[in-house]
């Protein structure tokens, strides 16, 4: 006796809502895992980046700079261009032509938003800096909960933002809860 293959109508349609009810009860949260992923992302690459110059200026025991940039050649003011780190021999915080770049990042994710730090970090023999800079990074649709940033000290220590009162959102270096534009 054979029996028949495959599904009956009444299967498939039974198949097909059970596929649909999963697919709008899974789908928002896969898009919030790929928004948190990206902002991730970016704080590593800049992480990175900016460790990196920190400890070539110890190391090098000389000026260092970290910025974004457009063209490799002059820095820029947004953190979600392009970086570079170059080891700055005259101390004026530009890159000159006898200035070769020891290190490039990629720019952060367009589907991110940047806000915080302008310009360039510029660190000192002993791994201290200018200034303090925080660099906040938020996805396109604002959602705080997601943003992240990253935090350089006075002395050069480079953190990321901690949610330490467990609101749900990370706080910046002053304990002040952190804003999405």
């Amino acid at each position: 006796m054979r029996y028949p293959k495959g599904l009956t109508l009444v299967e498939m349609m039974i198949a097909l809502a059970i596929m649909a009810i999963l697919i709008t009860v899974v789908a928002p949260n896969v898009q919030t895992i790929l928004m948190q992923n990206r902002i991730v992302a970016d704080i590593n690459n800049l992480s990175a980046a900016i460790k990196h110059a920190r400890f070539t200026a110890v190391d090098e025991q000389t000026a260092v700079t970290f910025c974004p940039t457009s063209n490799y050649t002059h820095c820029a003011s947004s953190w979600a261009l392009a970086k570079m780190v170059f080891i700055d021999s005259n101390g004026n915080g530009l890159r000159d032509d006898s200035e070769a770049i020891i290190l490039s990042a990629d720019p952060l994710s367009s589907s991110n938003s940047v806000s915080g730090a302008t310009g360039a970090v510029q660190f000192s023999a002993n791994g201290g800096t200018d200034l303090n800079a925080a660099v906040t990074i938020c996805p396109d649709n604002g959602d705080v909960n997601l943003a992240s940033a990253l935090i350089v000290t006075l002395y050069g220590r480079v953190t990321t933002a901690q949610d330490s009162d467990n609101d749900g959102i990370k706080e910046n270096s002053s304990g002040a809860a952190l804003t999405c534009p």
